[in-house]
């Protein structure tokens, strides 16, 4: 078959379009013979109504304001010479998520999925950057610990002997 078909002609055994929650046998009709056979073509005109258009405006308005302040952050760390290794993943950070903003108003203005795709590559960008920092602020933090408590212990054992 080729692609045309398979998007008009969906695949054996997928539901109706009129499908209902109700006719999946837990409700009230007794209905238990539905297939819930995956397909990936089923109803390509679904995702056009599935996100509410005023959240996801709002979400890419928010997406694009921490995108630039991350990129100012970045740019004020990269200040010191120490700090820019701090500073340039997170402009590189603020680019991404800027970048999901802008993929994310265009799939909602064309409903293109591969906007769509871009948005969450740029988005999973923006978080390892993110998730890497807490990672190693985690660590830091322990060290940090494990260090007072080391010199605490010393100090006390210290001020025992006098």
């Amino acid at each position: 078959m080729d692609q045309q078909s398979d998007t008009i002609n969906p695949a054996p055994g997928t539901p109706a379009e009129n499908f209902h929650h109700s006719d999946s046998g837990y409700g009230t009709n007794g209905n238990t013979n539905v297939n819930y056979n995956y397909n990936p073509n089923y109803n390509q005109n679904y995702n056009q109504n599935f996100f509410m258009p005023s959240v996801l405006d709002s979400l890419a308005g928010w997406m694009k304001f921490l995108g630039i302040y991350t990129i100012v952050t970045g740019a004020i760390t990269c200040i010191g010479i120490i700090t820019a290794a701090l500073g340039i993943p997170m402009i590189f950070a603020g680019i991404g998520l800027t970048n999901a903003s802008k993929n994310l108003k265009e799939y909602r203005q064309f409903n293109n999925q591969f906007t769509l795709n871009n948005f969450f590559t740029y988005l999973n960008k923006y978080f390892k950057i993110y998730g890497i920092f807490a990672i190693i602020g985690i660590v830091i933090s322990l060290i940090y610990i494990a260090f007072i408590l080391i010199f605490a212990i010393m100090a006390v054992y210290t001020y025992n002997g006098y």
